[in-house]
């Protein structure tokens, strides 16, 4: 059986955050700056239907990536609904993201250096 966004904890956090390249093509392509992260959003989240958040390696991780799978979610507006994410959203998504895949390593015991260039 296949999967059309992923089925994964680390994999799906991969793949939400290969989206991130798209937010200009958003904002470029809508007047309104809201509607693109919100578009962004609809895209993006797809990957985290099936995130395995139960997989994390401590509770701690578990409740972290069921609280951004959920708020991702709730960011993921059907098309045509009022506009609700803002870069502030988009900004805090990407990094939780970053953030969930380098704790995830160390919980797991690989050495992790924050960059500077995230």
């Amino acid at each position: 059986m296949g999967s059309e966004f992923g089925q994964g904890l680390c994999y799906n956090l991969g793949l939400f955050l290969a989206h991130t390249g798209e937010i200009d093509f958003y904002r470029k392509s809508l007047s309104d700056e809201n509607r693109a992260y919100s578009m962004w959003f609809y895209a993006a989240a797809d990957h985290l239907y099936d995130f395995e958040w139960k997989d994390a390696p401590t509770k701690h991780l578990r409740n972290r990536c069921a609280e951004f799978r959920h708020k991702i979610l709730s960011l993921r507006l059907p098309m045509g609904e009022q506009a609700v994410a803002t870069k502030k959203d988009f900004e805090w998504a990407t990094q939780e993201a970053k953030d969930l895949l380098r704790f995830i390593d160390k919980a797991n015991g690989v050495e992790v250096t924050k960059g500077n260039w995230e």
